[in-house]
């Protein structure tokens, strides 16, 4: 199999392919050709010294174009009349963007942020984009005053051709789409052309169910990332999960999760949080972190559910994270969280749990809740039948499977859910029907 990289592609033997992808953490890394748990991989060169890259850093490192906007623009935080655009910055510049409007062009300005970035990293030479250490700004700008359930689009005004389409939140029982994506690995898997599959189909908005992004499979960087990623995050809003991948180096998830992504919906704090269109709910929980009966997740969790399923015209609720409550692959699963959530998923309408982490396609039906697992995109592919022996009775209540590369495809109606999981080359390889509580 060949490591995709900038116009490179390198071969690897099947060991050193396990041994680079999806080994951090309590993943595995390859021995012998095997992978055993526990270990950690260290196939690449990387540092969290400042320095090179940025405007703060020195040289040589990051060559900084002229508007000084690295990364992005992105959306988030969408409700029926506003959205937050972001974007990352190499040198201070003009926190402006120009949306389109029902009554022409509008500008609207924002706010910029500096932070010492000190992760550095390398990857495979000629293969790999560089992530350089040095002061980096984020940009923001809150767009309020928009129509309800309408698409748009804008641009960051000091480099017009930087932008992208963003939907604000519809009406309860207006027809809309989303979709869910996890594991993107970009340098080694058909990430693009899942991406370009699915964008073209037009939702209003993206969940990533973690593990954006992988240092450990050599060719990725988050430079390398935000190049391959941006048709994604122009098609409409970046609604994303924390997953153990991005937290590979000692300062990534500070440097990068959680300085551009954090807080990307309502309540909840920076890795857990809410937001919702057409009267459904959409709860992003970080399975990083403790979810346990009694813990400040789970109460937020429990409290939501039960005072957003009170509010009018509420349809339903979307859960979604990184690790997956219900799976018999080989990325494991939480028994005891899914036994604690399910009755109270059950009675407050949640009628649909995603998850990603096991690198492969999951459909479960227990009782009225069904419960995707989709880690198809980009990551190597595991064993989607490892616990299948182990667990029988879960095994059971699986309707469908497939080591496949893939995204979910979600479109809400009046009458509820229509899924499908598509693949690099368009084709579903699976689709579910969901009812949902009338508008």
């Amino acid at each position: 199999m060949s490591i995709r990289g900038t116009g490179v592609g390198v071969l690897l033997g099947a060991c050193s392919m396990q041994g680079l992808v999806g080994c951090g953490d309590d993943d595995s890394a390859c021995e012998d050709g095997t992978c055993s748990a526990g270990s950690t991989a260290t196939s690449s060169s990387s540092s969290t010294s400042a320095g090179s890259g940025g405007a703060g850093g020195g040289e040589p490192g990051l060559v900084c174009p002229p508007s000084g906007v690295l990364h992005g623009p992105w959306t988030q935080k969408p409700t029926e009349t506003s959205i937050v655009v972001r974007w990352n910055a190499c040198a201070e510049g003009d926190p402006t963007v120009v949306v389109e409007t029902g009554a022409g062009a509008r500008t609207v300005n924002g706010t910029q942020t500096a932070a010492e970035v000190t992760t550095e990293y390398f990857g495979l030479p000629g293969a790999t984009l560089p992530d350089y250490a040095g002061t980096y700004w984020l940009n923001e700008v809150v767009i309020e005053d928009l129509e309800p359930g309408a698409c748009t689009t804008y641009a960051i005004a000091s480099e017009p051709e930087r932008g992208g389409r963003f939907c604000t939140a519809r009406s309860s029982g207006d027809a809309f789409s989303f979709w869910a994506i996890g594991d993107t690995n970009p340098g080694i898997g058909p990430t693009e052309e899942i991406v370009t599959e699915v964008t073209a189909l037009s939702p209003d908005f993206a969940l990533h169910l973690g593990d954006i992004q992988y240092y450990s499979s050599i060719v990725d960087s988050w430079n390398q990332w935000f190049l391959s990623m941006q048709p994604m995050l122009s098609s409409g809003a970046f609604e994303p999960t924390f997953g153990n991948h991005e937290a590979e180096e000692p300062t990534e998830f500070e440097d990068y999760y959680l300085r551009l992504f954090a807080d990307g919906g309502f309540e909840g704090s920076a890795t857990w949080y809410r937001f919702a269109s057409g009267g459904l709910h959409f709860f992003a929980l970080d399975t990083e972190a403790d979810l346990s009966i009694g813990s400040e997740q789970g109460g937020w969790l429990e409290a939501e559910l039960a005072a957003v399923a009170e509010e009018p015209g509420y349809r339903g609720a979307v859960v979604y994270m990184h690790r997956p409550f219900l799976s018999v692959g080989d990325g494991g699963s939480r028994p005891e969280l899914r036994a604690h959530y399910e009755p109270i998923f059950e009675e407050r309408g949640v009628r649909l749990v995603l998850a990603g982490h096991m690198h492969g396609y999951e459909r479960f039906l227990s009782g009225n809740v069904t419960y995707v697992v989709s880690g198809g995109g980009g990551g190597l592919l595991g064993d989607v039948d490892e616990g299948v022996a182990a667990h029988p009775e879960d095994a059971e209540l699986r309707q469908f499977a497939a080591a496949a590369f893939h995204a979910v495809h979600v479109e809400v109606d009046a009458e509820g859910l229509s899924g499908s999981a598509i693949d690099e080359r368009g084709e579903a390889i699976d689709t579910f029907a969901i009812p949902l509580l009338a508008p």
